[in-house]
């Protein structure tokens, strides 16, 4: 293995190369066998593989090691697959509406929490009731909720059989619940740190470990909600108001004594790397698990485990988990640990392996499925819970169409092997990190500005597919600048939903927080609430979409990698759609309202514009349109970098009175404004030197014949390649690449260092016309009819959550 990892090294070091990812022009494939993901990785599980529903986050075996379950908490069905005699069986939860079997029973999800007892009876967390269940479909039930506690949400769980205790992470108050297994009643709640996450028992059963993935506790603003963030973060305003991130609540590892008859907190112990200078994002502890003598965290944001001394609880280093030729960069994610032996296991979500720890060193890596995020062993045989298993496909002329629906997990099986030089040879080629001979492909070198502008959900089909819905009639712009410029038919969303897509889109990987929720609240299992007593609910996002302080990576976003490599940015309405934001109507300019201190990044809350609208399709995108012209015509010099978000492609049902006749008016209004926005684009002088990259967030809203994450990309430039239309597989990364090389700044993070970019579009020759806005159909979409709700006609609420399936929202 050492030799292996020498060997590559010495490759990346010995030559001026690029790191690609190896799908070439092969589009994305979603089966077990040739795996190839959106964004071009691959898969190579190894061993046997089980589908189960989607958001796989929990895993547990019984005793015998015959059966094992996982816990599925995504939007087609929360479930418990059951796995034995080599299949798998999936017990569905009631979908709302559906009727009960038994009145009593109201089971409507389960969340990561999965134990057996000595009996093989299986204890689960049910997440949003605030339960626990005993019982494979049905059962007795504990609830939470109890003792003046509201609100809690039930999450990972550990049974200590010895003394008949189940152990319950209330992330939303908080907290640890004992629960007399017997009696089945609460019997005490002790106070932990900031959003508990993750649980083990020390082999001896006198000690609890807690993991805390969150970073601070938010407040509820007194008086009226105010239309933009608070503050931004860090600054002396959010200090003020929240306190410090390095809080021992916060990123840390919680001991507690549970000898007596209550646990008590012993002592918490930051993990990870603490927030501060070069150091953007909390540690993010992930995943715990003990030995007699250590205690392991995965740092899922510093790609690190931290070793604890069980017996004096020091912290006595933390192991790198780095890759040969780009330690540099983070994006690894280690989640869910596991030991067998003297080997620590690491189930690596952001490069689809199963890392190998012995000694203190990492001595190989496992190919898994997609996004590995628990880990649960047998003897030697080794069961990996995948989120994502192997992606969606294809999803036109389906009846289920809607990428979340389509979203299966998966769990691997296989024996823990000896020689592991093969499997990490493999790991390191499936994600693209041995570099290639070649130096990069050359951008031309007149190339220094550059503008995203990111749209709302839609297909690549159902923009430029022959017969799609919104072709060159209602579309025009988009036809014209694909004419005129270049385009892409192998570029992918690396998102199944907007909550990461608008992580994807700025360079933050989506983390075991993200990741867990997203498929939880878009299930309708996690939901917001402006609790006073359970602060956990603060920052249950929903579908809301943008970074938070607790999901800041190590490098953080590319709000941050701009600043700190001197680019001057602006900002036109992303990044502030925070947890528990108002975007109902009458509230321009910003469309926003908050009644909570949940703060935006400090360089974003810095450049953002305070008259441009984030997402809120109440809000006509000419409104958009105007306030940007508007804003931009004031400012003799263009930043660096241009960002902004055009969302009403995104739809709603129709609303004649306010402009919008038909379902396909507002793509036609999205168009319309594309088409003003480039107009002004490419009559700036900053234009000889700008690339503009058009996309949308994620693909939900549509359909597509080659996999439902194909979506639209469109380059325009004076140098873009005229009317060419690129096959290498690139994903929002590959643009990221592409954009930080214009700008001349290194790489954020893996994902971008070893993207395929979008080079192939570009040319030396210089075309500098300046582009005409096509008129739309006035019958589909007329401008100056267009309006806000409460300007002054209203129309039907866009993101009511009953409409959320309808619209395909996010």
């Amino acid at each position: 293995m050492r030799s292996l990892i020498l060997a590559v090294t010495a490759l990346s070091c010995a030559v001026a190369a690029d790191y690609t990812a190896p799908a070439g022009t092969r589009p994305a494939h979603a089966k077990p066998e040739n795996t190839v993901l959106p964004g071009g990785r691959l898969l190579s599980p190894v061993g046997t593989h089980f589908m189960t529903g989607s958001g796989t986050f929990g895993i547990a075996v019984n005793d015998d090691g015959t059966v094992a379950a996982s816990a599925d908490g995504g939007p087609n069905g929360f479930s418990i697959t059951i796995i034995q005699n080599g299949s798998a069986d999936r017990l569905r939860t009631r979908r709302r509406g559906e009727p009960a079997d038994d009145d009593d029973d109201d089971w409507r999800s389960v969340f990561m929490g999965l134990a057996f007892d000595g009996s093989g009876n299986l204890w689960s967390s049910e997440g949003n009731s605030g339960r626990v269940r005993l019982g494979m479909t049905k059962g007795p039930t504990v609830n939470l909720n109890v003792n003046g506690f509201k609100d809690s949400y039930t999450g990972d769980l550990v049974l200590d059989r010895q003394r008949g205790r189940l152990y319950v992470a209330d992330q939303a108050n908080f907290r640890v619940v004992t629960i007399d297994a017997a009696k089945r009643r609460v019997i005490a709640s002790t106070k932990v740190g900031r959003l508990p996450f993750a649980l083990a028992m020390s082999p001896d059963g006198s000690r609890l470990y807690v993991t805390h993935i969150g970073m601070f506790e938010y407040k509820i603003i007194d008086g009226d909600a105010i239309p933009f963030p608070a503050f931004g973060f860090p600054s002396k305003e959010s200090e003020q108001a929240l306190g410090s991130p390095n809080v021992r609540e916060a990123n840390s590892l919680a001991v507690l004594d549970i000898t007596g008859a209550e646990p008590k907190v012993l002592t918490m112990i930051p993990t990870g790397l603490p927030f501060g200078g070069k150091i953007k994002g909390g540690s993010s502890p992930s995943g715990v698990a003990a030995t007699a003598d250590r205690i392991y965290v995965s740092n899922g944001h510093n790609d690190s485990i931290s070793v604890i001394n069980a017996r004096n609880l020091k912290r006595e280093k933390d192991i790198q988990i780095r890759i040969p030729g780009l330690e540099a960069y983070r994006g690894v994610l280690p989640i869910g640990l596991a030991v067998i032996g003297s080997k620590l296991l690491v189930a690596e979500a952001g490069i689809n392996a199963v890392g190998v720890i012995e000694n203190g060193k990492v001595v190989g890596h496992i190919p898994s499925a997609w996004f590995p995020t628990r880990i649960a062993t047998h003897g030697n045989t080794v069961w990996v819970a995948n989120a994502k298993g192997f992606g969606t496909g294809p999803n036109k002329g389906l009846a289920q169409s809607f990428q979340y629906d389509l979203r299966k997990g998966a769990v691997t099986r296989f024996d823990l092997p000896s020689d592991l030089s093969a499997h990490t040879a493999q790991v390191l080629a499936n994600n693209g990190f041995v570099s290639s001979r070649s130096a990069p492909a050359k951008l031309p070198d007149a190339l220094r500005n550059v503008v995203i502008i990111v749209k709302e959900n839609r297909t690549y089909d159902e923009v430029f597919g022959e017969g799609g819905r919104f072709g060159p009639k209602v579309a025009p712009n988009h036809a014209e600048l694909a004419r005129r410029f270049a385009s892409s038919s192998n570029f992918y969303a690396d998102s199944e939903v907007s909550v990461d897509g608008h992580h994807w889109i700025v360079g933050s990987y989506p983390d075991a927080w993200t990741e867990s929720t997203l498929m939880a609240a878009y299930g309708g299992q996690k939901d917001f609430r402006l609790s006073p007593t359970a602060p956990g609910r603060l920052l249950f996002a929903q579908s809301n979409s943008s970074v938070h302080p607790e999901e800041q990576l190590e490098a953080g976003s590319l709000w941050h990698h701009l600043e700190r490599n001197g680019i001057t940015f602006r900002n036109f309405g992303e990044g502030f759609e925070l947890a528990g934001v108002d975007e109902g109507e009458g509230l321009k300019p910003t469309g926003a309202k908050y009644k909570t201190n949940v703060p935006m990044p400090e360089p974003l809350y810095r450049n953002t514009s305070r008259t441009y609208p984030q997402y809120n399709t109440n809000i006509p995108d000419q409104f958009r349109a105007d306030q940007l012209l508007k804003e931009l015509k004031d400012i003799p010099q263009l930043p660096r970098l241009l960002f902004i978000h055009l969302p009403n492609d995104h739809g709603a049902k129709p609303r004649p009175k306010d402009g919008y006749p038909v379902e396909s008016s507002f793509m036609a209004d999205n168009d319309y404004a594309l088409g003003r926005i480039m107009t002004y684009l490419t009559s700036r002088p900053e234009w000889k030197q700008t690339a503009v990259f058009i996309t949308e967030d994620d693909s939900q809203g549509g359909v597509d014949p080659v996999d439902s994450h194909r979506t639209v990309m469109l380059i325009a430039s004076p140098y873009a390649k005229a009317g060419y239309v690129s096959q290498k597989h690139s994903s929002m990364p590959g643009m990221l690449k592409t954009v930080f090389r214009i700008l001349r700044i290194p790489p954020l993070n893996l994902y971008d260092a070893t993207a395929a970019d979008l080079s192939d579009c570009f040319t030396d020759t210089a075309d500098l016309r300046p582009s005409e806005t096509k008129p739309v159909d006035p019958a589909i979409f007329d401008p100056a009819k267009a309006r806000e709700p409460r300007d002054p006609l209203p129309p039907t609420a866009m993101d009511d959550p009953r409409e959320l399936r309808r619209q395909h929202r996010r």
